[in-house]
């Protein structure tokens, strides 16, 4: 009875242990501290010293999380406070965080509970002495971060200045890497013959977004996913969003793009991706694919494809004021709608019971499409007055994109200021108030420099529309010229054409008064309106829709 009695008395005081251990990568799992290599030298430092282990807690998250977003740690945490373990194991100090405020509050909360940590590879006590050197190495563990960090983005930096590429991972859809060290760019035949094919199907064949994507999954042509793991089943059918952001891409008229964005690491340990600071443009930095006319067509087109392409009615050409039409009461575009086989444009703005059109207007087709195009057929006639004033206004916005010199300015005023504000942070040392301050400031005007540089790119290619749109006007001309008395036999498209460069405007209204509508209801009265500056037809009220009364 006695010996049974001493036996449960040794077994009582043994010490109960929670082994924590954690990795960040997979990298450090190939660099020998792996989970299981340090659960095992938890498990000898626990049976030598006849320690029970209470559970082994795994987990894979970077040590800069804060340490309460990490559940494996939150729960040893917490059998420490519920006095179900006595100690924390962990095969060294790093395991616990990167951060030394973060450590040392771990430390604080595990000892106030009566806990005790132990470092398998350090072998640090609880004495006064231990604690120092403790607080010293969670303080390493931070610096030792910190430099892997610059090592790591010294290469990338280097490269950012010099406007080269920053090759991480595979070629854009279109390219391929010149070389092993991904240096330079070259173009893929076959996957640029498809991005040179998509311009082609959106801008001369008028095919929508869907319907290519459609055809290129149809046709077998496989994605660029498909193309980077051909075994695997992701990636089988081509996606709008894919094309849309193809379209988009400058790198295809041979614009590099440094540095789009970074991912950040948040809080709550999910990485997120913002723009890059240092984001770069450099012209020529990569090899174009489509010409610079083809794609500004795009662009163009892009502007307005939403509205000429979403929401398709069965049968379009019914809608030839389709994005013209608004209405007068809230402002909102009328859209297509079939009932019975007659065609109406209505109001759109019902969704809401407190904020919905009073009025909603609805209006035959056929009434209105008629009514409009008989006014333009009026304007038409004066072909002459048109043609002078838009070549005028053509004329006038060249010749303004030509002179304008003051974005240049403002970008070479900031270039110097950020030039100095960089030799006076280089004489404080880093970390200290000054060194923040000059960084802020210093973040503030590359921001800034950044946003002129896009404004000042933007304006540069204003002359290459403005020739593109001056040869869709000039269309539009020799269509006025060849159908002169003939307007009404012009094609759907051709009406589409002269109406988009019009600019015309057209608002429906309920009225008592209303010489349009059907017999026993409100009247409805119809406002055309027309591009001043183009066609010096000036309206009586406000053409923007959202301002409409």
């Amino acid at each position: 009875m006695q010996e049974i009695e001493q036996a449960a008395r040794a077994t009582s005081q043994r010490k109960r242990a929670v082994i924590y251990c954690r990795v960040s990568t997979d990298k450090q799992e190939q660099d020998g501290e792996s989970l299981e290599y340090q659960e095992e030298k938890c498990r000898r430092y626990a049976d030598m010293y006849d320690i029970d282990i209470v559970v082994v807690l795994r987990e894979a998250k970077s040590g800069f999380i804060h340490y309460s977003h990490r559940e494996q740690l939150t729960l040893a945490r917490q059998l420490i406070r519920d006095r179900l373990a006595d100690m924390v194991i962990v095969w060294d100090l790093r395991r616990f965080s990167r951060n030394f405020v973060h450590s040392a509050m771990i430390f604080e909360e595990i000892e106030a509970a009566g806990g005790i940590i132990v470092s398998v590879s350090e072998n640090i006590d609880n004495t006064l002495t231990g604690k120092l050197v403790r607080s010293i190495l969670a303080w390493s563990a931070e610096s030792e971060r910190e430099k892997i960090l610059e090592y790591a983005n010294r290469r990338w930096q280097t490269r950012i200045e010099l406007g080269l590429p920053v090759g991480t991972g595979f070629a854009s859809y279109g390219w391929e890497w010149g070389d092993k060290e991904k240096t330079f760019y070259v173009i893929n035949p076959e996957e640029a013959a498809v991005r040179f094919s998509i311009f082609q199907m959106f801008v001369e064949l008028d095919m929508s977004l869907r319907g290519i994507a459609h055809k290129l999954t149809e046709d077998g042509i496989p994605t660029a996913t498909q193309n980077r793991n051909p075994n695997s089943n992701r990636g089988m059918a081509w996606a709008p969003v894919t094309l849309h952001d193809y379209l988009k891409d400058k790198a295809n008229i041979g614009f590099l793009e440094v540095c789009k964005e970074r991912k950040v690491l948040m809080d709550n340990g999910s990485i997120k991706q913002i723009p890059h600071p240092d984001k770069k443009e450099v012209p020529g930095g990569i090899p174009a694919i489509v010409p610079v006319s083809l794609y500004e067509r795009a662009q163009q087109k892009l502007a307005t494809n939403r509205e000429e392409k979403s929401r398709m009615p069965r049968n379009p050409r019914e809608y030839l004021l389709k994005g013209h039409v608004y209405c007068a009461t809230c402002g909102y575009k009328m859209g297509p709608k079939e009932h019975k086989r007659r065609h109406y444009y209505y109001c759109r703005k019902f969704g809401n019971n407190h904020t919905k059109c009073p009025d909603a207007p609805t209006i035959n087709t056929n009434v209105v499409d008629k009514v409009v195009w008989d006014d333009c057929c009026q304007l038409f006639e004066r072909l002459d007055g048109i043609q002078a004033k838009i070549e005028q206004e053509i004329a006038r916005s060249l010749t303004e994109v030509l002179e304008d010199t003051k974005g240049k300015e403002h970008i070479a005023a900031l270039t110097a200021a950020i030039d100095y504000a960089r030799q006076e942070r280089a004489k404080h040392l880093e970390g200290s108030y000054y060194y923040t301050l000059i960084t802020q400031d210093l973040q503030a005007k590359v921001e800034q420099l950044q946003r002129y540089q896009e404004e000042c790119a933007a304006a540069s290619n204003v002359a290459t529309a403005t020739a593109t749109y001056k040869e869709r006007v000039m269309e539009f001309l020799d269509f006025v010229n060849a159908m002169h008395g003939k307007y009404h036999n012009a094609t759907f498209q051709e009406k589409r054409n002269a109406l988009d460069v019009l600019g015309v405007k057209v608002f429906v209204r309920k009225t008592e008064d209303g010489e349009f509508g059907k017999t026993g209801f409100p009247g409805k009265a119809i406002e055309v309106t027309y591009s001043p500056l183009f066609t010096g037809v000036h309206s009586t009220r406000d053409t923007n829709p959202s301002s409409a009364p």
